[in-house]
């Protein structure tokens, strides 16, 4: 019994010195500001669209998905809590997620799936669409694809 004690001792110490406060933090949560939207496909209002912006230092990925008439709201780190100001360059891609009942085994995936958006503005390096997020005003963007 006596052995135990000064090595329950020692182990205890051990591990309490592992939990000091220079352990490597998370990502800085950067201030956001409110962004919502609507995405228009030749002027018509899309629906279920992924609106991504690509900040231009690399630093956070907002994104959104649009609503039956076109309209989203931008989140960062939960929901609609908006972007960081910046300028960002805006992708814009078809939906594809489908929510199936509890229990139900997915379905296969469908086959030959064609979506109505130029893949242009699939791709941070191809889009032609930027935005400035500013900071302390609401930014309501007007994102038509073409």
């Amino acid at each position: 019994m006596k052995l135990y004690l000064p090595f329950a001792f020692i182990l205890g110490m051990t591990a309490a010195l592992g939990c000091g406060s220079d352990a490597p933090k998370g990502p800085e949560k950067l201030s956001t500001t409110p962004v919502d939207g609507v995405v228009t496909l030749n002027g018509k209002p899309a629906a279920e669209v992924s609106v991504s912006l690509h900040h231009s230092e690399g630093k956070v990925a907002p994104r959104g998905i649009s609503d039956k008439d076109g309209k989203f709201s931008i989140a960062t780190y939960g929901k609609d809590d908006g972007a960081p100001a910046g300028k960002y360059k805006v992708t814009a891609a078809k939906n594809m997620t489908k929510e199936i009942s509890p229990g139900v085994l997915a379905p296969p995936p469908p086959g030959g799936f064609k979506s109505d958006i130029p893949t242009k503005y699939e791709s941070v390096n191809t889009t032609d669409i930027s935005v400035e997020i500013k900071a302390g005003e609401k930014n309501s963007l007007k994102i038509d694809l073409k």
